[in-house]
Order: C-alpha cells, then structure tokens, then sequence
C-alpha cells in the first residue's frame, strides 16, 4: 500500500516509517522542517518538505493518492499551546482538518490519528481511565487534541472516510528531542546526567505518567491499520511511574549519585495519569511489550551511545 506518514522524520513518525518499510509499503514522509530538531529520514520512503496546512499539500496527494495516513504531524509542547493557544490551534486543530479534508476527497481508505489520551483526560479521578469517560482536558493541546478526534467522528459519518483515533500515553524512547522545547523528560534526565548539569523537578515530584516504549507504540499503529475497527481506543501500559521513581531509575542506570533542583509546577501540566488499555487488547490485539526497565536501558545507552 501507499502511506502518507505527517510527521515522519521526527521521533516517533520515523519508527513508524522505519517499520513500514520494512514491511515493503511504499511510505511518503510529509514533514515541514521548520522546527529545529533532529530528523531522522529512512532512505526508502520519499520525503516532501511540507506542513500539512499548505494548500500545496494537495498537489501531493495528487501526486501520490495514498491509500493510508498516519497523522502524527504537531505541535506537540503542552507548555508551548499555554504559551500561544492560537498558534497551537492553527497548527493541531486548523491544519488537521486541512488533511482531513484532503483525505477525503483523494479517497484514502483508512486515516489513523495520533491522539494524546493523558492531555485529554486530564487530572480524570478513575485510574486507569477508560476510553469511555469524560475526558477534561488541562491545556490547549489536550482540547485541540480531542477537537481533532470530533473532527474525525464527522469525516467518518459524512464523508466515509474510515479512522481510528489512538490516544496513546507518554512514548519515550530512542530518537526523541534532547533539548530545546520539544524534549522530553527522559532526554532532558539523560542530558543532565551525561553532562553533570543539575537536573530540575517541576513540583514535588510525585506526579506521574503512563509510560510506553515507542516500538510498543509502532506495534499500536500497524494494528490499527490492518484493522477495520474504527472510534478511539487507547494505548497504553496502564501503570503508573512518578518523576521521581523515573529520576531514580536513571540514576541507578548511570552509576553516581546528582544534583537535582525543585520548581513551580507548570501550568496545563496533569499530575496523574494512567490509562486503561483494555480495549485495545481485546478489539487489536495489541499489548506493550517492553517493561519500564527495559525501555529505560534501551533509551540511555542510545543517547549515550551518541
């Protein structure tokens, strides 16, 4: 098949491509290549330096006629949608329904939607969540992250076009951003101990994350393909690992003991989450993989490695 990948050369969209490759599909990067961070462009798939909000997008899917899309393309920093709401809008609301709206017209068979189940749950008091709850959302990201999920209801309902949304936890993992406003806090631990720099622990430390390791997230997203199933399911491990319990496991890797600072909380940031992944077992067949031990291992010695 023919794959559109939004987002393809970044962190998690250029392990998706790396496996789609390998599973001999023809795959198309869209990727704009505004933002300075570090691309990573598997030498199979053809590239388009392009957003998805430009009109000439649709010379593209002239072009190429996808059969499959996977939106991954963001703006994907919650401090960032607090920050400038109507610059995260344009690019996570607006830009999203341009693709959609494309998706539709050219005929593409199956839209597969990238979705963030801890910002749109926000602080939700039943744990692990289910996809069935309200979900209240804490920042703009989060609320342009299920903007775009009603979107889809609506492309699916009038105009046929076949999606799922999945919400996915926290991804970590090799290839994510080491520094600058998209990285992580895995990177950012990673750097502050390969570096001997003090590490700074937004709040007390306790909050928390459901962590899953990106090739676990690689197995949700060729699932959900090859699958008729549509709606919103989430993806995740369902297990709880706080700040702190992460700092630790990192220092624990890297042998010494560090500094590590106290801050303010940041604002839109959620203090719990833990999804129920249920669902997506029983309807995909998909499972994580990967145990936090492992996933932390393999994430330190790739950035060490380099």
């Amino acid at each position: 098949m023919k794959i559109f990948v939004t987002g393809g050369a970044g962190f998690i969209g250029s392990h998706l491509v790396d496996r789609l490759v390998s599973l001999k599909h023809e795959v198309v990067i869209i990727d704009h290549h505004k933002a300075k961070k570090e691309r990573f462009i598997n030498p199979g798939a053809r590239l388009y330096k392009i957003a998805i909000g430009d009109e000439a997008l649709e010379e593209v899917f002239e072009k190429e006629k996808p059969d499959v899309i996977f939106h991954l393309a963001a703006q994907i920093s919650v401090t960032a949608s607090v920050a400038d709401p109507v610059n995260d809008a344009q690019i996570n609301i607006l830009d999203s329904v341009h693709l959609l709206d494309l998706a539709a017209k050219y005929g593409v068979k199956r839209f597969i939607f990238a979705s963030s189940g801890g910002a749109i749950y926000g602080d939700h008091p039943v744990r692990p969540t289910p996809e069935d709850l309200d979900a209240s959302p804490l920042s703009p990201y989060g609320v342009a992250k299920q903007t775009v999920e009603h979107y889809l209801q609506h492309f699916s309902e009038q105009r046929g076009l076949s999606s799922i949304t999945l919400r996915f936890s926290n991804i970590y993992g090799p290839r994510q951003q080491m520094v600058g406003g998209y990285a992580g806090v895995m990177p950012i631990f990673i750097s502050r101990l390969l570096s001997g720099e003090p590490v700074t622990i937004f709040g007390d430390g306790s909050s928390t994350r459901d962590y899953v390791f990106v090739s676990d997230a690689v197995d949700a997203f060729v699932a959900a393909m090859n699958s008729k199933v549509t709606g919103i399911m989430n993806i995740s491990t369902a297990k709880e690992t706080s700040v702190l319990e992460l700092w630790n496991a990192f220092k624990t890797i890297h042998g010494t003991d560090h500094v590590m600072e106290h801050a303010p909380d940041r604002p839109g940031e959620v203090q719990r989450s833990q999804l129920s992944a249920k669902l997506a077992q029983e309807v995909l067949g998909w499972k994580p993989k990967t145990s936090i031990d492992e996933g932390l291992q393999k994430t330190y010695d790739w950035f060490k490695e380099r």
